[in-house]
């Protein structure tokens, strides 16, 4: 493999002018860099092959394979794909010459005469900016892997609690039926503080069924999400609002809401977020206040601002982030939930590219 440093850099020398040749090795070797000379194109391609240079400083006018097509050979083999070119040449015709080198994989191409200071510096730069794309391209990688890894943690996840949430079930539906069965079979015979057993039993029963039901739809929340259909918000929210239809009449709330724009995503999902938002705000509403919910939205910075305000409790400052996380809660049993919806809400904005 080719060094990483430029101190301890390997370099070979490619040119049939002796002279010059000479002049270049001993610039370069008092620079610090260990230097391979070759009078031709194949003693440089057969040098390249011996010793994994970092970088081949190449003269284009060679008396047998020229430096273009040795360079065109380097970066068309596997093998010395990454190694540095730098291509040289004392032709009249520069211009030519450059594009030529550089149509050929050249990384960089100098005209001679060159100054000493003005090579090492080009060659010193070349092996940094070299370097560092290594670098880069190994923190690629190791990102690459670490996201994959991630997904393949969350599909594990997501799939553990699938299973789980399914296979209990069936053992907790028992215990529900039988704990119901128990108290209407027994209740004449318990005293009062049995039948308050069986009656804890019935209710921690049935809210463990809601967490298992509402665990089962978080775990599926953004497996099936399609993300390139248009979808019309002001179609959504009327779906959602019939969902809610009896809460809605019974707690005599108003729903109020503007023109909504279409966008990219699922519209179940999207129906889901204002179906939880709406039914907390009715939810958490004022004690004999009634609920007024306004729905708008405005266009800020090539992003869709949506708005679900209401006149409830609120959330606290402090508890603004908490509360989207999963079976969170911020009231006792007074106030009826599992605190799933908020999670369900920032899973599937988040989903969609955005932010709650």
């Amino acid at each position: 493999m080719p060094n990483n440093t430029a101190a301890s850099a390997v370099i070979i020398n490619v040119d049939d002018n002796e002279p010059a040749r000479y002049v270049k090795g001993r610039v370069l070797s008092r620079a610090g860099f260990a230097v391979h000379d070759a009078a031709n194109g194949m003693d440089a391609l057969k040098l390249v092959l011996a010793h994994a240079p970092d970088l081949v400083l190449l003269d284009v006018n060679l008396p047998d394979v020229n430096g273009i097509e040795v360079c065109r050979r380097l970066k068309s083999a596997p093998d010395s794909a990454s190694v540095i070119v730098l291509q040289i040449s004392a032709s009249a015709t520069g211009a030519p010459h450059a594009t030529a080198a550089l149509d050929s994989g050249a990384d960089a191409y100098l005209a001679e005469p060159v100054d000493p200071d003005v090579l090492v510096s080009t060659i010193r730069a070349l092996l940094r900016l070299r370097a560092a794309e290594r670098e880069l391209s190994a923190a690629n990688e190791r990102l690459r892997l670490v996201n994959q890894e991630l997904q393949r943690s969350n599909e594990d996840l997501k799939q553990f609690a699938f299973a789980a949430s399914h296979d209990l079930q069936e053992p907790l539906r028992t215990i529900t039926n039988f704990a119901t069965l128990l108290d209407r079979a027994a209740a004449p015979k318990l005293t009062d503080r049995e039948r308050e057993y069986v009656k804890y039993i019935v209710d921690g029963s049935r809210r463990m069924r809601a967490l298992i039901d509402d665990l089962l739809s978080y775990s599926q929340v953004g497996r099936t999400l399609n993300s390139s259909e248009v979808v019309d918000l002001n179609v959504v929210l009327p779906w959602a609002l019939e969902n809610l239809r009896d809460r809605i009449a019974q707690s005599a709330a108003q729903i109020k809401f503007d023109p909504l724009p279409s966008v990219i995503g699922d519209e179940a999902q999207l129906g889901q977020v204002f179906q939880n938002l709406i039914s907390n705000a009715i939810k958490y509403a004022r004690s004999a206040v009634t609920p007024i919910v306004q729905i708008g939205a405005t266009l800020e910075n090539q992003h869709w601002l949506i708005r679900v305000a209401d006149n409830g409790i609120g959330i606290g400052e402090d508890n603004r982030q908490v509360i989207f996380s999963a079976f969170k809660r911020l009231h006792g049993k007074e106030i009826p939930g599992t605190g799933i919806g908020l999670a369900v809400c920032r899973k599937v904005i988040e989903a969609h590219g955005g932010r709650i």
